[in-house]
């Protein structure tokens, strides 16, 4: 359930003028009036108090997980000897800050907190730095290099597997009039889950429509020929879906949505023909079903690609171009009258049969290392529970923020309310006044992403 706009759920949002004052420092005002210093009693001092308790857990952890992130971004030494001494320094002072980060979060559960006071804790949001509009939480700072004391805490998990599920939770208030409380509720269905689903189906609708257009590409003509002829509606849905994506978060993955729109781009007025596009990775259907079953099977799979099967195809490599090669030119040569489909067809699916190989065959070696006992998270080793865990956290990040665009109304939101946004905060800067959309985009939101958001949550009801 998406929390109102005054909500402290919001992450890394600006800070309107005239607003009230911060009740807690900027993080980095806070870390240099700590220094070099990581003890208890230091990190109380610049710690300030609160009436609020859950407010002040939150800016601990934050503070505690940030100065634990510098610690571990220093830059080596030259020297031999001062490099080998700094290690095990930063291993000491690592250690100490993971226990008081341990320290502070089983004292927060030391009493009964309700799910709205535990999302309060990891989604509250602190400036980082007082010149600044940007904010950080402690979801932000939850990665692979997080203390496993935090990541892996089972009240950690459950309650963003619960957000992820069924939304924020939200208390509203009693003096809400009947119109409030129905857009309210209409929000509500859209939770983090069911707006996955919408860019998955865009994601999967651009893959379908690239792989037609590789399969079946446009004619090319003999002689040069510069109209919008070839440009059709397959065409414009690959670009808009590929600038979509592009305006989402970024990943590895993204580069190949840059490359496609490129590619579209740079040819106009006509099209690319298909040796020049590449396929994309889409998001990945696993987050439509128990995390904690589906991404460690998934990181497991991938270690075992990194560590096992990458080493031998490296091995491989020039002997499998050379079989390769006599592949190809054996049935262009014979067997197949539209050699470039036919090709593309049987290297798919050999690429399937491989993948399907591979993944046996890691389960053959690795296999045998798997403890039994072990389930959820944990069930493929700690450290592939850990990084499904983080891969889980980044994914709820990046659908939890109210009134998320996912692709492809993502283009729509930067057309109609962030390029405004952006020229109206320069321009409102200049003459004393800073215009607010919160309203349009709450609008805009409802009108277009949210009946595709009661479609999509009445389809994941249906998903464990």
């Amino acid at each position: 359930m998406p929390p109102l706009e005054t909500s402290p759920l919001l992450g890394r949002q600006p800070v309107p003028n005239g607003t009230l004052p911060e009740p807690f420092p900027s993080v980095s005002a806070t870390l240099l009036r700590l220094g070099n210093r990581i003890d208890r009693i230091s990190i109380d001092g610049v710690c300030p108090r609160s009436a609020d308790v859950c407010s002040e857990s939150a800016f601990r952890l934050v503070v505690l997980l940030e100065l634990r992130t510098r610690i571990l971004r220093r830059k080596p030494n030259p020297d031999i000897w001062n490099r080998w001494t700094d290690k095990a320094a930063i291993a000491d002072d690592v250690h100490q800050l993971n226990e008081q980060v341990a320290s502070a979060w089983v004292l927060f559960l030391d009493e009964y907190r309700s799910p709205q006071e535990i999302e309060q804790v990891l989604w509250t949001s602190f400036l980082v730095n007082d010149d600044s509009i940007h904010r950080v939480r402690v979801v932000d700072l939850l990665n692979v290099d997080s203390p496993s004391q935090l990541i892996c805490h089972d009240v950690v998990m459950d309650s963003l597997v619960d957000l992820w599920k069924h939304g924020h939770s939200r208390n509203l208030p009693s003096q809400m009039d009947s119109s409030s409380s129905i857009g309210s509720r209409y929000d509500s269905f859209s939770t983090p889950r069911a707006l996955h689903l919408i860019e998955l189906v865009t994601h999967l609708a651009y893959f379908g429509l690239l792989v037609s257009y590789v399969m079946h590409p446009p004619y090319e003509p003999t002689i040069s020929d510069t109209s919008l002829e070839y440009v059709g509606a397959r065409e414009i849905l690959l670009m808009v879906f590929s600038a979509s994506i592009l305006i989402r978060p970024w990943t590895l993955f993204t580069v190949h949505f840059a490359i496609t729109l490129l590619t579209f781009l740079f040819s106009l007025p006509t099209v690319p023909f298909a040796s020049g596009l590449h396929m994309s990775s889409p998001p990945s259907p696993l987050y439509l079903f128990k995390a904690d079953v589906t991404l460690p099977f998934a990181h497991f799979i991938a270690n075992g690609f990194y560590h096992i099967i990458f080493p031998l195809v490296l091995y491989f490599v020039p002997i499998f171009i050379l079989g390769s090669s006599w592949l190809s030119m054996a049935l262009e040569g014979h067997l197949f009258r539209r050699p470039c489909t036919r090709t593309t067809v049987l290297f798919v699916f050999f690429a399937m049969v491989t993948a399907i190989s591979c993944s046996l065959f890691i389960f053959v070696v690795q296999g045998r290392h798997l403890d039994p006992d072990d389930s959820g998270w944990d069930a493929y080793s700690a450290k592939v529970g850990l990084a499904a865990r983080a891969s889980f956290v980044r994914t709820v990040i990046s659908y939890s923020s109210p009134y998320t665009f996912p692709a492809p109304f993502s283009l729509l939101q930067a057309l109609i309310i962030t390029g405004p946004s952006l020229i109206c905060d320069h321009l409102g800067r200049r003459l004393g006044f800073q215009p607010s959309f919160a309203q349009a985009q709450k609008i805009l939101w409802r009108l277009n992403v949210g009946p595709f958001g009661l479609v999509s949550a009445l389809v994941v009801a249906l998903l464990p």
